[in-house]
């Protein structure tokens, strides 16, 4: 076995970030189909609220940086900057989830549970500034490991707390902590011990480097933070009817079940990412035709995959779920349909979003976030209290459609007031 603080292969590189990618994905999978095994409903609506509400959190959290110091090659900020902004973030995270649950007016084992959680996405985003030094030194594969051993772990140590105790706050704090002994198990060690890891004594940003860090890294984090609302809202609509009566105690969690697939055509998106290096080069060399040609590919494909991703959805979507969580589907087909095909759109305004982004107009789009924004939040309430289930189902649909037509009439503007640019070269 190699030491890790051999440069490991390419192949080695690329196998231990997909496997850290894919264990990530799973863990809201696997912990919420052990949840539904073995507490009631009213414990796994709880639990199903308080992962939704951390996962918004966490966007707070992490600033959505990660990508901005994952590239940041020239060293414009340096680790013990990102280090301490993320703490700066974390702090604001925590902050903002207490009020966040004061405002919601939980009781007071809820409002622990959700706190608790939002504790251990707290751990998780701590984790990912290191993580994204060991992605900018060039070392994804120890990123990749740290990440797959602390969610293994987590999953492991919160299976058997839950399933021995039958005790769901208690289950959550061993959660975090399993994720906080992992944390310096792997992160900090790989950090200490991997010589090309060490921080070289020059200076970055010398003064007012946090204002810099803070508007640099705004647009990823308003665009990251305004969508994950909007993918929350129908859940926390969902909550708020299910605290008035509206709904039942367990429509949360059927709803965040039907939920899962949501996201099978951006995991496929997965594969077409390389592409975009291509589209760049393309577009950089002058090839408006030839760069759409590239993206009408990807998106042929992608339709190709939502097609097949349906299909395979009503046959076989919720006898595989019912299975899975140990939950009577029954009845709900046509609310599972509807939220795939709301992934499938969103999918398909990543990609649209991202050759944007190769245009170098990414900034125009915080114009379909907040139009999106607004329209979810105004809708929300006649929705869910009008049609339930189905409501919040369609309400977010409704909200992907508006964001592809909004976005897609953006990047059509753009392209052609871009293409007549370079005719002019």
């Amino acid at each position: 076995m190699k030491s890790i603080k051999e440069q490991p292969s390419q192949k080695a590189v690329y196998m231990w970030n997909i496997t850290g990618s894919m264990a990530n994905a799973m863990l809201s999978m696997i912990v919420l189909m052990i949840v539904t095994r073995t507490v009631d409903n009213r414990q796994a609506d709880i639990f199903s609220i308080a992962w939704t509400i951390s996962q918004l959190m966490a966007t707070i959290g992490t600033y959505q940086i990660r990508n901005y110091q994952a590239t940041d090659v020239k060293g414009i900020f340096k680790f013990r900057q990102y280090l301490q902004f993320r703490f700066i973030t974390l702090g604001c995270m925590l902050v903002c989830s207490a009020v966040y649950i004061a405002v919601r007016n939980y009781d007071i084992y809820k409002a622990l549970i959700v706190f608790i959680v939002c504790i251990f996405r707290a751990v998780d985003s701590l984790a990912d500034v290191y993580e994204g030094w060991f992605q900018q030194k060039e070392r994804l594969d120890l990123s990749g490991k740290a990440l797959t051993y602390r969610v293994v772990a987590a999953m492991i140590s919160f299976t058997a707390a839950l399933v021995m105790t039958r005790n769901l706050m208690l289950s959550c704090i061993v959660l975090t902590v399993a994720y906080i002994i992992c944390f310096f198990c792997f992160n900090i060690r790989y950090f200490i011990n991997v010589p090309s890891l060490c921080e070289k004594k020059e200076e970055g940003h010398a003064n007012g480097w946090i204002l810099k860090m803070a508007v640099a890294g705004f647009p990823l984090f308003l665009n990251g933070y305004i969508m994950m609302d909007i993918t929350n809202t129908p859940k926390m609509a969902i909550d708020t009817a299910i605290s008035n009566g509206i709904m039942s105690n367990g429509d949360q969690t059927v709803f965040t079940v039907l939920f899962m697939p949501a996201s099978i055509l951006t995991l496929a998106y997965i594969v077409f990412r390389p592409l975009l290096t291509k589209l760049a080069l393309v577009w950089m060399q002058g090839k408006p035709g030839e760069f759409l040609r590239i993206l009408g590919g990807i998106i042929a494909c992608l339709m190709g995959v939502a097609a097949l991703g349906l299909l395979a959805g009503s046959i076989l979507g919720l006898p595989v779920l019912s299975l899975v969580y140990a939950l009577d589907l029954d009845g709900y087909r046509s609310h599972l349909l509807i939220i795939i095909l709301g992934g499938c759109v969103y999918t398909f305004s990543s990609v649209l979003d991202n050759a944007l982004v190769v245009i170098r107009k990414q900034y125009i789009l915080i114009v379909s976030y907040v139009m999106t924004w607004i329209y979810i939040k105004a809708a929300a309430g006649f929705f869910v209290n009008s049609e339930r289930m189905l409501g919040a189902s369609l309400l977010y649909l409704t909200a992907m459609l508006l964001f592809l037509l909004i976005t897609f009439i953006i990047f059509v503007v753009c392209f052609i007031r871009e293409k007549k640019k370079l005719q002019l070269q």
